[in-house]
């Protein structure tokens, strides 16, 4: 817009540049959306400047409804957005890298003050003057730059760049530039014949050729420095990633070794949880039936061998094994003194049961004598119930002895009738009164059988007696079947020819036979 007739070549090459920066920048927008919000947020503010750029280049190619500064002011903020969201991306959690950073964003924008002023003053050396307004401005962007340079720039660079800047600063070119800003401050400060207009030092082609040779130099250390930081931020990118991978695979490491450690003592302990599991079953299911089954059998048993400790270490797993051990100790030793203690009470029941078992054969041997020297009725008769009654006790006695865990003494050597053994059992009753005794076998129990059989008859009679009414006649006497005959005749009965009643068997009390059963109608109950 100063130079209308300037190259226009130079300017769509210009805006060709920019349009391909301007399109590289909206295709990070994914990139933008993940960043930061502070960052986030000047970058969108960048996109939204940058779009505006096609209005303007219409302005400046047609100019309609507005001048060169408002145009100059347009691009001066796009331009202002772009270096803060250069400062926004500067400062990262890298220390050292943030402070390299920040000299970098001061260069820039130092060399975007520098442009502005070459922009004021181009548009005003059309004209050979600045109004005070335009002169102000142009004042207040000269001292920003000349501040950012001292005690930003120069104090901010180190080493080669330091020199690099201090080549700069000290060149005849930036004399130059610095000789025409002084020109132009001067200028606003003189008298001036027109009021209102600051006439300008005649020295656009001194500043031209100044500002062409230091735009050069400054965009060369531009790009030297931001060169520098990328590769820099790469290598600090590169170092994090091996850091990162480092530790992700120490980490996989670790949690490899934990998980596999894990597993290890699961495995170890889920082994002695069945382990402890095993032996809790062993002891409940055959040892403590085995000692106790021993025990009955009256063997002596020791706890310590009966009782293996479970040894599973020291820890909380190893306690509840000790508590176990405890456990079992005190069960089979509880157990084995309830043996001891049964077997000692037995032992005096089976004392006592045999002193009275003693006393009462001797009293049926009397009775026996007596009875076979008295023929007397009336003195039978009261013999017979003396000799039902001690026969009753000692069939009592004998139970004693059988609960004690012995055998009566009560033997025979040869078979006995089963009529005799029949009369026997009826003898051991009460009531055998009552009583009828059926048979007509000729049927003989082995010796070994007779005293069980005694017994056994004895308590079926006695309970078909006391259960039955008081009136009512019980029979008792075999009851065969081919299979039941055959079966007794093998383990308990031999045939015998002849009826004998072996010495160790009494005459019993003459019980009412008859050859005949009565029907379980008329005789109350059947015992068989």
């Amino acid at each position: 817009m100063a130079y209308p007739h300037g190259s226009q070549a130079a300017l769509e090459s210009q805006r060709a540049a920019t349009d391909k920066a301007v399109a590289q920048l909206v295709g990070q927008s994914g990139a933008i959306k993940k960043a930061p919000s502070r960052i986030k947020d000047r970058m969108y503010s960048v996109v939204a400047s940058v779009d505006s750029l096609e209005y303007y280049r219409d302005q400046v190619d047609n100019p309609t409804d507005i001048t060169a500064q408002q145009v100059l002011d347009q691009y001066t903020s796009i331009i202002d957005d772009q270096i803060q969201a250069f400062q926004e991306l500067s400062q990262v959690d890298d220390g050292d890298l943030t402070s390299q950073a920040e000299p970098l964003v001061a260069l820039e924008h130092g060399a975007e003050l520098v442009s502005q002023e070459d922009a004021q003053l181009t548009l005003a050396w059309r004209s050979g003057h600045f109004d005070d307004k335009s002169w102000e401005q142009f004042a207040e962007v000269v001292h920003a730059r000349r501040w950012l340079v001292q005690d930003q720039i120069v104090t901010a660079f180190q080493g080669t760049a330091k020199t690099k800047i201090e080549h700069v600063l000290q060149s005849p070119e930036w004399s130059t530039l610095e000789s025409v800003e002084d020109a132009v401050l001067a200028s606003g400060t003189a008298d001036n014949d027109t009021v209102g207009q600051i006439k300008l030092p005649a020295e656009q082609k001194e500043w031209n050729a100044a500002l062409a040779e230091v735009a050069d130099q400054y965009t060369a250390l531009i790009r030297q420095q931001t060169s520098g930081l990328l590769d820099r931020s790469s290598d600090k990118a590169h170092n994090l990633l091996v850091t990162a991978a480092s530790l992700s695979a120490g980490g996989l490491a670790a949690l490899l070794l934990c998980v596999g450690m894990s597993w290890r003592i699961t495995r170890s302990l889920s082994r002695r949880l069945r382990g402890l599991k095993m032996a809790t079953l062993g002891l409940a299911e055959d040892r403590l039936p085995d000692v106790v089954a021993r025990l009955n059998r009256g063997e002596k048993i020791d706890v310590e061998s009966a009782t293996p400790p479970l040894d599973y270490g020291d820890d909380e797993l190893g306690q509840v094994a000790q508590a176990f051990n405890a456990a079992q100790r005190t069960a089979v030793h509880t157990a084995v003194e309830l043996a001891d203690t049964r077997r000692g009470f037995q032992k005096v029941i089976l004392g006592i049961a045999r002193q009275s078992q003693n006393l009462v054969n001797l009293q049926l041997t009397k009775l026996d004598q007596l009875e076979r020297r008295h023929d007397d009725p009336e003195v039978l008769r009261g013999l017979y119930e003396l000799d039902s009654t001690a026969s009753q006790l000692r069939r009592y006695e004998e139970n004693l002895v059988v609960i004690s865990g012995e055998q009566p003494r009560r033997s025979w050597t040869e078979p006995v009738a089963l009529i005799d053994i029949l009369r026997s059992a009826v003898g051991e009753v009460a009531e055998y009164q009552r009583v009828e005794v059926h048979t007509e076998e000729e049927v003989c129990l082995a010796p070994p059988a007779v005293a069980d059989v005694i017994h056994l008859l004895a308590e079926l009679i006695d309970n078909a007696t006391v259960y039955s009414p008081r009136r009512a006649r019980s029979a008792c006497g075999p009851r065969w079947s081919p299979r039941a005959s055959s079966s007794r005749s093998r383990t308990a009965a031999s045939a015998c020819p002849r009826r004998t009643t072996p010495r160790s068997t009494r005459s019993w009390p003459r019980p009412r036979s008859s050859t005949s059963s009565p029907s379980p109608t008329t005789s109350g109950s059947a015992c068989s």
